[in-house]
This record gives structure tokens, C-alpha cells and sequence, in this order.
């Protein structure tokens, strides 16, 4: 579609439809992933292939992103800023046929070049104007194991997200757990100014989510080492007298900080933060009375293109945002 009709179709969204877009399409996403899931641990699905980061890419991935990128075209047919591409499919057809194979279960009819260019309208490179951004999913280490992953998606305009979803098909709706049988988890959504919620992927209830101003003094960061300094937080952590960490992959960690679950989510990082690991869970937070900033206070920013500008950042409750900066300015060395 041209630019012009995904104007008019955006503008004629208003946010109470467009956050229900956003989850019922990672609510399809997420029956998907669970379905991949467990072929996958049957050894039914076999590709996975390593990124230049050497951090795995499954079937999932691309069925994943090619999924939502369809679904969403006829209703919002806004650019694709993804973390996925057709290009690895271009040079497999073994691949190709496989992907293709698993989003034809959602979508009846669709072709392999139809699978291969919504993969491929992902390479968005963000900025200012109205935009999508996907990670399909969030956490494929933790997929691979059976246990934490998100499938996250939110809607950016002009650096501001105004709806997003988190789709965590492993994360039991109701806590303290950390894992569930698939496709009994939960799906978090926001929109701006209209709170957060979330959904019951067994049960189908829906509930409004808030912090917890007097939440434990829990706080959760990344299973993998590599994704953030255990270190670092663990300083933090004995300075502001906080239990051991829950550790989970993917964005799950926004929910359970949104839901109250946690008091705090570290990520103390010497990598640049992409845009799709961190704005869909900040919304979720955010419209749950919580607050996400960078390592030094600041709001974060999501018109700079496929980062956000920074390597450290925190969500919390807000009760505890002060003091949690404050212990890191102290424990730097």
C-alpha cells in the first residue's frame, strides 16, 4: 500500500483499537511460537543458524515476524523496523519451505515470495514519522531451553510509543513461578495514557496490571551473562539491600515489573541497546505506573534509529528509581 493510505489508516485508528490490534496479533504470534516451540524440542525443526553477533536465529524467528508483518498490513499498514530479514531464506530453500510452511498454518493461501517480502519490509530504519518495531522473538536461547521468551511489538510515532504488546507464552499469568507449560502464559499490553493490562493466554481473563510501590525488594536481570553485567547489578543490588535476582531471558522482565512481580529490572550493558529489546517493554511499564530510564536518570529515546542511544538503563517501580541511580553512581568504580 502506498504511504498515503497507511497515513489515513493510522489516522483513522484510534488508541483503544490500535492496542487491541497490537495484542490480538501477538496473541496469534504466540500460538505460532508454542506450536514451534514444541517441534523444535521434537527435533522436527532443525534450523538454527548464528547472526554476526553469534546469538541464535530459529524457523520461529522468521515465521514469527512474518506472521505479524501480514496480519498487520491490511489494518495498519505502517513500515516494518525488524529484527529479521528474507535474506538468510534467499539463500536456503530448505529454509525457505519451512518457514513458509508454518505461517501458511495461520495464514491459508499465503505464497513463499509473500512469506519472504514481509520479512524483508522489516528493514526499516526508524527515526521520526509512525513505524512498527518487532523483535518476533526475544530470548531465543531461552526458547531453545523450553523456558523464557518474549514475542514483543509496540507502535512508534515520532519517538513515542504509543501501543505495545508482550507476548510471553512460557510466563505464568499468575507469579511468583518463572516457568509454565507452553502456550499457558500471558500477554502484556499498553497504550498510551490508557494503562496496562494483562491477558490469560489459557483462560482468556483480562486484568488491569500495576506496580507494586511496596513490592519485596526483588529486582530480575538477564539469564545470560552477556546481555548484562551480573556483577555490576550484584554491587548495586547489596548496596540497596535487595534479595537475589530472578533471572529470566527476553522482556518478560518488563512484565513482571509492570505487574509487581518485582520492584526492579538492571540492565547495565557495554552494548548498545536495540530498539526492539527495550521499547515495547517500556510502554508496558510505563502505563503501569512504573518508570524506565537510562543508568543516569534520563528519559529514554526512540526516534535515533534501530538503538536507542544507550548501554545501561533500569525499569522499576518508581518508589525505588532514585535510590536504584543513586546506588549506581556509587558503585561505579
Amino acid at each position: 500500500k502506498t504511504s498515503s493510505t497507511a497515513a489515513l489508516t493510522m489516522a483513522a485508528m484510534e488508541l483503544p483499537e490500535l492496542r487491541l490490534l497490537v495484542r490480538d496479533v501477538v496473541v496469534k504470534a504466540c500460538a505460532l511460537t508454542s506450536d514451534l516451540q514444541q517441534s523444535l524440542i521434537k527435533d522436527e525443526v532443525t534450523s538454527v543458524l548464528s547472526k554476526d553477533d553469534f546469538s541464535p536465529v530459529t524457523v520461529a524467528d522468521f515465521a514469527c515476524q512474518a506472521l505479524i508483518t501480514l496480519l498487520l498490513e491490511p489494518r495498519c499498514p505502517l513500515p516494518m523496523l525488524g529484527e529479521e530479514d528474507a535474506e538468510a531464506l534467499r539463500k536456503d530453500e530448505r529454509l525457505a519451505a519451512e518457514v513458509h510452511s508454518h505461517v501458511e498454518k495461520f495464514l491459508p493461501g499465503v505464497s513463499v515470495a509473500e512469506v519472504m517480502d514481509a520479512l524483508d519490509r522489516g528493514r526499516h530504519e526508524g527515526g521520526l514519522g509512525s513505524f512498527w518495531v518487532l523483535d518476533p522473538i526475544d530470548g531465543t536461547k531461552g526458547f531453545l531451553r523450553k523456558e523464557q521468551y518474549a514475542i514483543c511489538l509496540c507502535m512508534v510515532k515520532d519517538g513515542t510509543i504509543m501501543a505495545s504488546a508482550l507476548g510471553c507464552p512460557n510466563l505464568p499469568a499468575e507469579g511468583p513461578g518463572v516457568a509454565s507449560a507452553a502456550g499457558h502464559g500471558c500477554v502484556f499490553h499498553a497504550a498510551k495514557g490508557l494503562g496496562a493490562a494483562q491477558l490469560d493466554l489459557r483462560s482468556g481473563e483480562e486484568r488491569s496490571i500495576r506496580v507494586d510501590q511496596e513490592a519485596a525488594n526483588t529486582y530480575v536481570e538477564s539469564y545470560e551473562s552477556a546481555h548484562s553485567s551480573h556483577g555490576a547489578h550484584s554491587q548495586i543490588a547489596e548496596h540497596l539491600k535487595l534479595q537475589p535476582p530472578l533471572r529470566m531471558d527476553s522482556q518478560c522482565k518488563f512484565g513482571v515489573v509492570a505487574r509487581g512481580q518485582a520492584s526492579l529490572y538492571l540492565r547495565l550493558s557495554d552494548r548498545e541497546q536495540k530498539i526492539w529489546d527495550i521499547a515495547p517493554g517500556t510502554l508496558v511499564v510505563e502505563e503501569a505506573g512504573g518508570q524506565v530510564s537510562d543508568s543516569e536518570g534520563r528519559a529514554l529515546c526512540f526516534s535515533l534509529g534501530r538503538t536507542v542511544g544507550v548501554r545501561e538503563l533500569l525499569a522499576s517501580n518508581g518508589a525505588i528509581h532514585g535510590q536504584t541511580l543513586e546506588a549506581i553512581a556509587a558503585c561505579r568504580p
